[in-house]
């Protein structure tokens, strides 16, 4: 039984594509499946030595900016030239292949690999779709319409070559599965992306009577909001007096990395901000987070309303309150569940607000947290990841059927 992740945009550590696939790494190995991965070619040592990724692509779901159905053409061929030289050497085509960020590209290099004389069966696919056609807009922005030809295309292609039966598709928001459901011709799951903490993982490093701390995290790009966090954070300090904040930010490849003043800024605020720009392990990762009394994400709505988030996905499954923008799909369980406040008005005092309310509301929140956490199961996975590989190994394909179908209700 052999698996193959494959991901054009995995090159460094920190971030949700390095943390997808370490999470995917451990799950497999756990369940006894022989593990390999197509990365990017400009893949670092932490990617090719701790994953053992092979670098691969010099394309990936970030790196398009043209979008003629030519320059989608063009890097289509260069991805499954790509995708065919990483894949040079193997006797046979992994039985199955994992996307844990697909796009329209990479979905149709993919059809054509596949499409290609072999003698072994097809293998089954499993993939998220976490971004809208165009990464850097909303799903329904007029803008992007046109680009959900590219996805019929791409994913005809790819049920013509594998089966409909061999295919499980996942986005995170209910909202992006509803409307990639037409253009990708399959039903869509809805379901968090690998990440890399598991549910064995909740708990705290926090010490009883300590203050309470609030904790942003992750990849800082201009969406995220950080740029409002200096105000924001000066506003909460004048009016609580214990409360105290971890911001972390990995700056070196994002589109804010020429801006050094957001980070300058909150690392002067005073002793009650802790402040990091480094690329943090597994181990530090799971620590800062298990610090948070609640996990701030000021995110930008216009990106971000129907797309999900990784670091909202690791605080759900630990138990973490989160205080997060209206409109952004991916949160609404946390607000109609009781363990979520609301950013109205998106900017340094609206955050302000909403992570005082917060505060006041803490006790609740968490509790609230701490019970979603129990009754999902969603985020568990290896769970998943069984339920798609034991019916692989009864050799039947039936029973991968049965298994989309079951994670496919499970909404």
């Amino acid at each position: 039984m052999k698996a193959l992740i494959i991901d054009p945009a995995l090159h460094s550590m920190g971030g949700h594509h390095y943390n997808a696939a370490l999470g995917l790494k451990i799950e497999l190995s756990k369940l006894g499946v022989d593990y390999a991965c197509l990365a990017s070619s400009f893949a670092d040592r932490d990617v090719v030595q701790g994953l053992e990724a092979t670098p691969s692509f010099t394309r990936s779901v970030y790196g398009r900016t043209e979008w003629t159905h030519r320059a989608f053409g063009e890097s289509v061929a260069e991805t499954c030239r790509q995708l065919s030289r990483g894949l040079r050497g193997r006797s046979r085509v992994p039985d199955l292949l994992i996307l844990p960020c697909c796009d329209q590209v990479l979905a149709l290099a993919l059809a054509k690999y596949l499409r290609r004389p072999r003698f072994a069966p097809a293998p089954h696919i499993v993939l998220w779709l976490l971004y809208a056609p165009h990464y850097k807009k909303a799903i329904d922005d007029p803008a992007v319409a046109d680009l959900y030809d590219e996805y019929r295309e791409a994913f005809a292609a790819l049920r013509s070559a594998v089966g409909d039966e061999k295919i499980v598709v996942y986005c995170e928001t209910a909202a992006m599965a509803r409307a990639y459901r037409e253009a990708v011709g399959l039903e869509i799951g809805v379901m968090p992306g690998p990440n890399l903490i598991a549910a064995g993982d909740a708990g705290s490093e926090r010490g009883h009577g300590q203050p309470p701390t609030v904790v942003c995290i992750g990849f800082a790009n201009e969406a995220k909001g950080y740029r409002l966090l200096p105000g924001a954070i000066e506003c909460v300090l004048e009016a609580h007096r214990d409360v105290r904040f971890m911001i972390h930010g990995v700056v070196r490849g994002s589109d804010a990395e020429a801006d050094t003043a957001v980070f300058d800024a909150l690392s002067k605020i005073g002793t009650r901000v802790a402040v990091s720009n480094e690329v943090l392990t597994q181990e530090a990762f799971l620590s800062w987070l298990r610090q948070a009394d609640m996990v701030l994400l000021p995110y930008d709505r216009q990106v971000y309303k129907t797309r999900g988030s990784g670091v909202f996905n690791e605080a759900r499954t630990i138990g973490k309150p989160v205080v997060a923008t209206r409109g952004c799909d991916f949160a609404q369980s946390a607000f109609e569940g009781g363990w979520g406040v609301e950013i109205v008005d998106r900017s340094s005092g609206g955050v302000a607000r909403a992570v005082l309310s917060a505060l006041d509301r803490l006790p609740d929140l968490a509790a609230c947290a701490r019970a979603a956490t129990v009754n999902s199961v969603a985020s568990d996975l290896g769970s998943i990841l069984k339920s798609a590989i034991d019916p692989l190994r009864a050799g039947g394909r039936s029973g991968f059927a049965r298994f989309g179908d079951h994670l496919l209700h499970r909404t």
